[in-house]
């Protein structure tokens, strides 16, 4: 496990960490209490995770929030690099700007591409060195911008097939991070043993987007953290992640972000530093 401060405001009492791990036994971790207050925003790769009764999966599309005192236990599906933000709240800063918005430990945060944007400029300005204030207006615009739970269950519906649909959808989520994000509806419907028309109706339920529109997020969110650390060219990103060609990747990042990648590399590229 690899951490880095990168900001912190103390008058608003939160800090901002940078989160990265690697090579991972499968197999689930020991429960681990008292992580305390944070809210977590992730970047790249995925895991597993059960909290609060419930077995769910992280991905670049969503986060979490965690409260001290509240058991946690892990699992990850393959050796890749996971990147994760981590930001700390003290008890005061979880009260003031969480607590009263999720309403239960073990939120699930479904993230928008703007906001996943908001999050990355954030960990931009204090890589170039922001200063408490800057550090305390970006996380308190982030914060008053936390989407609603991703979980409906729906009226009448019995436990056991919400947990059956949860699992449906852990299940595609955790394929699209381990290696078929590429893949088409049938060949993932497959996967979780399904018929395409079933599993798309369920993954919509479970997390109000198709399971397109789900992956065309984490493909750009794919593409934010390499123009983020200032790596491969458009070409080759639209190549890696199935984009029809560079033209196919801008239009796509274009829709979600309303920008380019050339304006988005110049605004998180650490180059810029």
């Amino acid at each position: 496990m690899w951490r880095q401060e990168l900001g912190k405001d103390p008058g608003l009492g939160v800090s901002v960490h940078d989160m990265r791990s690697g090579g991972q036994v499968k197999g689930w971790s020991p429960w681990a209490p008292d992580v305390g207050h944070a809210v977590v925003l992730m970047r790249m790769g995925g895991f597993r995770r059960h909290a609060s009764g419930q077995d769910s999966f992280l991905d670049a599309a969503g986060g979490y929030v965690t409260s001290e005192g509240l058991e946690e236990r892990f699992a990850y599906p393959s050796a890749g690099e996971i990147r994760y933000t981590w930001i700390a709240l003290t008890p005061d800063a979880y009260d003031e700007h969480v607590a009263g918005v999720q309403g239960a430990p073990g939120w699930m945060l479904a993230i928008t591409a703007l906001l996943d944007l908001r999050h990355r400029e954030l960990l931009s300005a204090c890589r170039k060195g922001a200063d408490r204030l800057e550090v305390g207006e970006r996380v308190q615009s982030l914060l008053a911008a936390l989407p609603p739970r991703t979980e409906r269950p729906g009226p009448g519906m019995p436990p056991t097939t919400r947990v059956i649909h949860r699992r449906m959808t852990v299940a595609v989520q955790e394929a699209l991070s381990c290696g078929h994000l590429n893949d088409g509806v049938e060949d993932l419907a497959r996967l979780v043993g399904a018929s395409p028309k079933h599993v798309g109706r369920i993954f919509r339920h479970v997390t109000g987007r198709t399971i397109s529109e789900y992956r065309n997020e984490l493909r750009v969110r794919a593409v934010l953290e390499h123009l983020a650390d200032g790596g491969a060219q458009l070409a080759e990103l639209a190549t890696m992640y199935g984009f029809a060609d560079h033209a196919h990747l801008t239009r796509t990042v274009r829709k979600h972000l309303a920008e380019t990648p050339s304006a988005l590399r110049a605004r998180l590229d650490p180059g810029e530093l």
